[in-house]
Protein backbone atom coordinates (compact mmCIF):
# COMPACT_ATOMS: atom_id res chain seq x y z
CA UNK A 1 0.00 0.00 0.00
CA UNK A 2 1.22 3.49 -0.96
CA UNK A 3 0.70 6.68 0.31
CA UNK A 4 1.68 10.21 -0.68
CA UNK A 5 3.34 12.41 1.82
CA UNK A 6 3.04 16.22 0.66
CA UNK A 7 5.67 18.47 3.06
CA UNK A 8 4.77 21.64 0.93
CA UNK A 9 3.01 22.66 4.14
CA UNK A 10 5.27 22.16 6.49
CA UNK A 11 8.32 24.27 5.61
CA UNK A 12 9.57 26.94 7.61
CA UNK A 13 11.95 29.89 7.71
CA UNK A 14 14.86 27.93 9.18
CA UNK A 15 14.69 25.08 6.46
CA UNK A 16 13.00 25.96 3.21
CA UNK A 17 14.92 23.29 1.44
CA UNK A 18 11.80 21.02 2.13
CA UNK A 19 9.64 23.50 0.47
CA UNK A 20 7.06 21.93 -2.20
CA UNK A 21 9.01 18.65 -1.06
CA UNK A 22 6.91 14.94 -2.14
CA UNK A 23 7.73 11.72 -0.94
CA UNK A 24 5.99 8.52 -1.06
CA UNK A 25 6.05 5.89 2.09
CA UNK A 26 4.37 2.38 1.88
CA UNK A 27 2.83 1.02 4.33
CA UNK A 28 3.05 -2.47 5.37
CA UNK A 29 0.77 -5.34 5.36
CA UNK A 30 0.60 -7.69 7.86
CA UNK A 31 -1.12 -11.35 7.81
CA UNK A 32 -1.34 -13.41 10.93
CA UNK A 33 -0.54 -17.15 10.42
CA UNK A 34 -2.41 -20.11 11.32
CA UNK A 35 -5.89 -20.04 13.36
CA UNK A 36 -6.66 -16.82 15.34
CA UNK A 37 -8.04 -18.92 18.13
CA UNK A 38 -6.32 -21.89 19.29
CA UNK A 39 -6.81 -24.52 21.63
CA UNK A 40 -3.97 -25.75 23.64
CA UNK A 41 -3.72 -28.78 26.51
CA UNK A 42 -2.75 -27.25 29.34
CA UNK A 43 1.26 -28.84 29.80
CA UNK A 44 1.83 -29.03 25.55
CA UNK A 45 4.66 -27.20 23.59
CA UNK A 46 2.90 -23.97 21.97
CA UNK A 47 4.71 -23.18 19.11
CA UNK A 48 3.55 -19.88 17.30
CA UNK A 49 2.60 -20.12 13.83
CA UNK A 50 4.06 -16.63 13.50
CA UNK A 51 2.88 -13.69 11.02
CA UNK A 52 4.01 -12.64 7.59
CA UNK A 53 4.91 -9.14 6.51
CA UNK A 54 5.62 -7.14 3.45
CA UNK A 55 6.78 -3.69 2.88
CA UNK A 56 6.63 -2.17 -1.00
CA UNK A 57 6.76 -6.20 -2.12
CA UNK A 58 9.39 -7.19 0.12
CA UNK A 59 9.67 -9.47 3.16
CA UNK A 60 10.13 -7.52 6.34
CA UNK A 61 8.96 -10.33 8.44
CA UNK A 62 11.97 -10.52 10.57
CA UNK A 63 10.81 -6.81 11.08
CA UNK A 64 7.73 -8.23 13.30
CA UNK A 65 7.51 -7.09 17.06
CA UNK A 66 6.36 -10.38 18.73
CA UNK A 67 4.36 -10.36 22.02
CA UNK A 68 3.37 -13.31 23.94
CA UNK A 69 2.26 -14.10 27.40
CA UNK A 70 1.48 -17.59 26.79
CA UNK A 71 2.11 -20.09 29.53
CA UNK A 72 0.80 -23.47 28.75
CA UNK A 73 1.68 -24.75 32.41
CA UNK A 74 -1.24 -22.55 33.64
CA UNK A 75 -5.02 -22.74 32.06
CA UNK A 76 -6.47 -19.91 30.81
CA UNK A 77 -6.76 -17.24 27.89
CA UNK A 78 -3.75 -15.73 26.62
CA UNK A 79 -3.10 -13.42 23.57
CA UNK A 80 -0.14 -13.02 20.70
CA UNK A 81 0.00 -10.08 19.19
CA UNK A 82 2.11 -8.82 16.10
CA UNK A 83 3.19 -5.64 14.93
CA UNK A 84 5.33 -4.45 11.32
CA UNK A 85 6.10 -0.47 11.33
CA UNK A 86 7.82 1.43 8.30
CA UNK A 87 10.18 4.54 8.49
CA UNK A 88 7.46 7.25 8.74
CA UNK A 89 5.70 5.51 11.86
CA UNK A 90 2.78 3.95 10.47
CA UNK A 91 1.69 0.61 11.52
CA UNK A 92 -0.36 -2.79 11.04
CA UNK A 93 -0.82 -4.79 14.28
CA UNK A 94 -2.54 -8.93 14.16
CA UNK A 95 -3.22 -10.75 17.44
CA UNK A 96 -3.93 -14.16 18.31
CA UNK A 97 -6.07 -15.98 21.11
CA UNK A 98 -4.61 -18.64 22.44
CA UNK A 99 -6.75 -21.30 25.52
CA UNK A 100 -4.66 -23.20 27.44
CA UNK A 101 -7.03 -25.70 28.49
CA UNK A 102 -7.17 -28.28 31.13
CA UNK A 103 -7.86 -31.93 30.16
CA UNK A 104 -9.86 -33.34 33.32
CA UNK A 105 -12.30 -35.17 32.40
CA UNK A 106 -15.81 -33.24 33.04
CA UNK A 107 -19.48 -32.85 32.27
CA UNK A 108 -18.42 -29.61 30.88
CA UNK A 109 -17.21 -29.93 27.32
CA UNK A 110 -14.68 -27.61 26.75
CA UNK A 111 -14.45 -25.96 23.28
CA UNK A 112 -17.39 -23.94 21.34
CA UNK A 113 -20.86 -24.07 22.56
CA UNK A 114 -24.38 -23.15 21.13
CA UNK A 115 -26.95 -21.00 22.76
CA UNK A 116 -30.06 -22.93 22.76
CA UNK A 117 -33.59 -21.88 21.99
CA UNK A 118 -35.79 -21.03 24.99
CA UNK A 119 -32.79 -18.39 25.79
CA UNK A 120 -34.05 -14.91 26.58
CA UNK A 121 -33.59 -11.66 28.19
CA UNK A 122 -36.15 -9.85 30.14
CA UNK A 123 -36.48 -6.14 30.95
CA UNK A 124 -37.97 -6.37 34.91
CA UNK A 125 -39.15 -3.50 34.69
CA UNK A 126 -41.39 -3.63 31.94
CA UNK A 127 -41.65 -7.66 31.68
CA UNK A 128 -40.63 -7.09 27.95
CA UNK A 129 -39.10 -10.61 26.97
CA UNK A 130 -36.89 -10.82 24.19
CA UNK A 131 -35.61 -14.21 22.98
CA UNK A 132 -32.77 -15.53 21.14
CA UNK A 133 -30.59 -18.10 20.77
CA UNK A 134 -27.91 -19.73 17.60
CA UNK A 135 -24.71 -17.69 18.97
CA UNK A 136 -21.60 -19.31 19.56
CA UNK A 137 -19.68 -18.74 22.99
CA UNK A 138 -16.52 -20.19 24.20
CA UNK A 139 -16.55 -22.39 27.58
CA UNK A 140 -13.01 -23.49 28.64
CA UNK A 141 -12.04 -25.44 31.77
CA UNK A 142 -9.14 -23.59 32.84
CA UNK A 143 -8.20 -25.74 36.22
CA UNK A 144 -10.18 -29.06 37.45
CA UNK A 145 -14.18 -27.24 37.77
CA UNK A 146 -13.13 -23.89 37.03
CA UNK A 147 -14.07 -22.70 33.48
CA UNK A 148 -13.39 -19.53 31.41
CA UNK A 149 -16.82 -18.47 29.42
CA UNK A 150 -16.72 -15.78 26.66
CA UNK A 151 -20.01 -14.54 27.51
CA UNK A 152 -22.49 -15.51 30.52
CA UNK A 153 -24.85 -13.29 28.54
CA UNK A 154 -24.61 -15.77 25.49
CA UNK A 155 -24.14 -13.17 22.56
CA UNK A 156 -27.05 -10.78 23.15
CA UNK A 157 -25.06 -7.51 22.96
CA UNK A 158 -21.99 -8.92 21.74
CA UNK A 159 -23.22 -10.78 18.50
CA UNK A 160 -27.04 -10.03 18.49
CA UNK A 161 -26.83 -6.47 18.89
CA UNK A 162 -23.59 -6.15 17.31
CA UNK A 163 -21.63 -4.25 19.69
CA UNK A 164 -18.59 -6.36 19.33
CA UNK A 165 -16.50 -8.39 21.89
CA UNK A 166 -16.06 -5.89 24.36
CA UNK A 167 -19.85 -5.82 24.88
CA UNK A 168 -19.47 -9.60 25.97
CA UNK A 169 -19.85 -10.66 30.01
CA UNK A 170 -16.31 -12.90 29.84
CA UNK A 171 -15.52 -14.58 33.59
CA UNK A 172 -14.92 -17.95 35.03
CA UNK A 173 -17.39 -20.33 37.29
CA UNK A 174 -17.06 -22.83 39.29
CA UNK A 175 -19.02 -26.02 38.65
CA UNK A 176 -20.59 -27.87 41.87
CA UNK A 177 -20.76 -31.24 43.26
CA UNK A 178 -24.52 -30.74 42.59
CA UNK A 179 -23.80 -30.29 39.04
CA UNK A 180 -24.67 -25.57 39.65
CA UNK A 181 -22.44 -23.38 39.01
CA UNK A 182 -20.81 -20.60 41.07
CA UNK A 183 -19.53 -17.35 38.89
CA UNK A 184 -16.47 -16.17 40.48
CA UNK A 185 -15.64 -13.19 37.95
CA UNK A 186 -17.54 -11.27 35.50
CA UNK A 187 -16.22 -8.37 33.34
CA UNK A 188 -18.50 -6.37 30.51
CA UNK A 189 -15.21 -4.01 29.58
CA UNK A 190 -17.40 -2.16 27.07
CA UNK A 191 -19.26 -0.69 30.30
CA UNK A 192 -16.86 -1.86 33.30
CA UNK A 193 -19.19 -3.54 35.49
CA UNK A 194 -20.31 -7.25 35.80
CA UNK A 195 -23.68 -9.47 36.80
CA UNK A 196 -25.63 -8.24 39.64
CA UNK A 197 -25.91 -12.26 40.76
CA UNK A 198 -26.88 -15.25 39.24
CA UNK A 199 -29.86 -16.63 41.05
CA UNK A 200 -30.06 -20.41 39.53
CA UNK A 201 -27.90 -22.27 37.77
CA UNK A 202 -27.79 -26.28 36.92
CA UNK A 203 -25.87 -28.51 34.40
CA UNK A 204 -27.27 -31.75 32.70
CA UNK A 205 -24.84 -34.59 33.95
CA UNK A 206 -26.05 -36.46 30.90
CA UNK A 207 -25.96 -33.75 27.98
CA UNK A 208 -23.28 -31.17 29.75
CA UNK A 209 -26.47 -28.34 28.49
CA UNK A 210 -25.98 -25.48 31.14
CA UNK A 211 -28.86 -22.91 32.21
CA UNK A 212 -28.79 -20.22 34.62
CA UNK A 213 -30.53 -17.08 34.88
CA UNK A 214 -28.69 -13.90 36.16
CA UNK A 215 -29.40 -10.28 37.12
CA UNK A 216 -27.59 -7.16 35.48
CA UNK A 217 -27.62 -3.71 35.50
CA UNK A 218 -30.39 -3.14 37.93
CA UNK A 219 -33.28 -3.97 35.92
CA UNK A 220 -32.34 -7.26 33.41
CA UNK A 221 -32.30 -10.87 33.61
CA UNK A 222 -31.00 -13.27 31.14
CA UNK A 223 -31.76 -16.39 31.07
CA UNK A 224 -29.67 -18.82 29.36
CA UNK A 225 -29.65 -21.82 28.05
CA UNK A 226 -26.47 -23.59 26.69
CA UNK A 227 -25.51 -26.14 24.36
Amino acid sequence: MVFVLAAAGFSSCDDESTAGYTRITYYPTLEVLGESELIVAKGEAYVDAGAYAELNGEDVTSQVIVESNVNTSVGGVYSVSYKITNEDGFFVTGSRTVYVVDQTPSIITSGSHTIASGTHRINLNSDARTDFSGYTITILQVEPGVFYISDFMGGYYDQRAGYGSNYAMTGYFQLNADNTITPTSSYVAGWGDSMDVMTTSSVDPSTGQISYSLEYAGFLEFNVIIN
